[in-house]
């Protein structure tokens, strides 16, 4: 890949032109990530980041970032946050400008109207109709562009406890930004947002505000990302394991795959995909359950490339 470079995923397509047209004029990874970010963020179209996000089970839009730079290793990050449109900007403000790496809930947002941030509604009408078709039990008020979320959905989901009907959800309601960039000093950035699993307990918090979770990056080795059912990936260290790998002389690709493998032998409904690149550039993204896709743009690019990663396969007998 030519340097510098910006990689994301599928969500990061249309924005990726972004960040690689501030990498062009020299600007640092950082900002590059941010600034992608904060599109998708604003991008009311896509309900699992930032604006339209849908809500938690108390009709509630909790948001989660975090941000890296590979140079120092800080990180900032936020959880939890509610009525505030960029939680990646936050974040970043966390690295820069607190003594602490994450802030949640009240606790972020004191700290956002310190920053100067401004509160926003997140709501849209996609966002409140969702919820209020869940509230009141009518999953035929769902329109068409509703059925392509909750198609897969039985109609006799309500017989089964919140349990039950949560696994049943979580292979579909997962969304997040993952945005990784090298600069032209070769400094490397990882950023992540989400509004995490649809209808999601109320203070949920998945991976990706968990630094080595959903998020790692070194300017030694390369950077990683998760996205999907982050419990898993807080479970496993899994952006961290993946860079760990490559410290360790593995190929992104080797990397990739072998996180993924992990993570499969865990569970035999495992729900996560990764992103990472090395420190040369090569980008890979693997999953335990389906073909990923992922988009990448040098800066002397014209519109970002589609990129395919490999479907992980297990390496041993399930139960750790």
């Amino acid at each position: 890949m030519n340097l510098p470079f910006i990689t994301g995923t599928y969500n990061s397509e249309a924005f990726l032109h972004i960040g690689s047209g501030l990498l062009r004029e020299g600007s640092s990874a950082v900002d590059a990530v941010e600034a992608t970010i904060r599109a998708v963020e604003a991008n009311p179209e896509d309900h699992s980041v930032g604006l339209g996000g849908i809500p938690n089970l108390l009709g509630v839009i909790q948001l989660d970032a975090s941000i890296m730079e590979g140079r120092t290793l800080r990180a900032g990050a936020v959880a939890a946050v509610e009525g505030f449109l960029h939680p990646i900007s936050i974040a970043r403000k966390v690295m820069e400008v607190s003594p602490h790496v994450l802030l949640v809930g009240g606790g972020a947002e004191a700290f956002a109207e310190a920053m100067a941030f401004e509160r926003e509604e997140l709501s849209t009408e996609y966002s409140e109709h969702f919820y209020g078709a869940f509230v009141e039990d009518m999953m035929e008020r769902l329109g068409p562009e509703y059925r392509e979320d909750l198609g897969w959905l039985r109609d006799d989901w309500k017989a089964h406890d919140i349990r039950q009907w949560y696994e049943r959800l979580e292979g579909h309601m997962h969304g997040t930004v993952n945005v990784l960039a090298m600069d032209s000093r070769g400094d490397i950035c990882s950023g992540v947002s989400t509004s995490g699993t649809y209808l999601k307990l109320p203070g949920r918090v998945g991976d990706s505000p968990i630094i080595g979770a959903g998020n790692y990056c070194d300017n030694r080795y390369g950077a990683a990302a998760c996205v999907g059912k982050g419990e898993l990936s807080i479970r496993h260290g899994t952006a961290r394991t993946i860079v760990l790998l490559m410290q360790q002389g593995l190929s992104v690709e080797e990397a990739c795959l072998q996180a993924m493998a992990e993570v499969l032998e865990m569970t035999d409904d495992a729900q996560l995909d990764c992103l990472a690149f090395d420190r040369d550039g090569r980008t890979f993204a693997a999953s335990t359950n389906q073909e990923p896709v992922y988009y990448t743009m040098g800066v002397g690019q014209g519109q970002a490339e589609e990129r395919r990663g490999s479907v992980a396969v297990t390496r041993s007998p399930k139960g750790i």
